[in-house]
């Protein structure tokens, strides 16, 4: 099993309007890219200062699998359409079995 983690910063000027465009879209991609076993998503609790404004966690059967993900056609729109517009920066991990694989 392979976890992909994601945090996300915001642009200054986005507004709440796209951030719900956001989520609305990645539920829809998760409904619908069978490469995921599961996703979990959400924004900042506002707990500590100087987190990311968004997170993400998602799990894939293997390496395979989430490369297959990364390379869908689904997912690339999704990152054109609702990522890049409101990105300030992303932060990437992925751990679990299959490493060096």
């Amino acid at each position: 099993m392979i976890t992909h983690v994601v945090i996300f910063s915001w642009r200054p000027e986005c507004v709440a309007a796209q951030i719900e465009q956001f989520q609305t879209a990645l539920s829809r991609l998760a409904a619908e890219l069978r490469e995921l076993v599961t996703l979990i998503h959400g924004p900042d609790l506002g707990y500590r200062n100087g987190n990311g404004d968004y997170g993400l966690v998602a799990t894939f059967a293997d390496r395979e699998a989430w490369s297959a993900y990364q390379a869908h056609p689904e997912h690339k729109a999704f990152v054109q359409n609702f990522v890049l517009p409101i990105e300030a920066s992303r932060l990437t991990i992925q751990f679990g079995e299959g490493r060096g694989a």
